[in-house]
């Protein structure tokens, strides 16, 4: 359920849409509807989210001065949705572009994020040497990153392919 909060940064974000639209700044809207759609999402209402992160995908990929941080961000947060949403191969190639840009930009929480959840989806999928590749260079661009809230992300994550990597261990004796 969406909180106060929510309903008012989607109404500070439909607003920024707006005025976007009004003053004819493509990449500035792309910007805007990315946002809005964040504030969708963050409100639990997926569909609407999607909507937005397929509009300001479209306008980046039809602007060739686009910011490529902005665009990066704009896959990351349709990367995340899918991946919520079980789309795994959607989802994995959404992080594959991402962490390519990130990585081409020397960002490295953004690599270390992306690179932690391809090594989820790898070990979703089995793949279990992709996936310790990807948690190593995650743990890489985390340690690089010097950044608590990216440090931590990648924590978790190594702690819960470690637990299933037991669990497995334990399934096969």
């Amino acid at each position: 359920m969406a909180s106060i909060g929510n309903y008012a940064y989607i109404l500070k974000c439909r607003l920024a849409v707006g005025r976007s639209r009004n003053a004819n700044e493509p990449l500035r809207l792309a910007h805007a509807v990315r946002h809005l759609g964040d504030a969708y999402h963050y409100a639990g209402r997926g569909s609407l989210a999607e909507t937005c992160y397929v509009e300001a995908l479209s306008i980046y990929h039809s602007h060739e001065d686009r910011r490529p941080l902005d665009f990066a961000n704009a896959i990351r947060s349709f990367a995340v949705l899918k991946d919520e949403l079980g789309a795994v191969e959607e989802a994995e190639h959404l992080w594959l572009e991402a962490h390519d840009i990130y990585r081409s930009l020397d960002v490295p929480a953004g690599v270390a994020e992306c690179a932690a959840r391809l090594a989820l989806l790898a070990r979703h999928r089995g793949n279990l040497q992709r996936s310790q590749e990807w948690l190593d260079q995650a743990i890489t661009a985390a340690d690089s990153a010097d950044d608590e809230e990216t440090l931590q992300y990648v924590r978790e994550v190594s702690a819960q392919t470690s637990s299933v990597d037991r669990e497995n261990t334990i399934i096969k004796r």
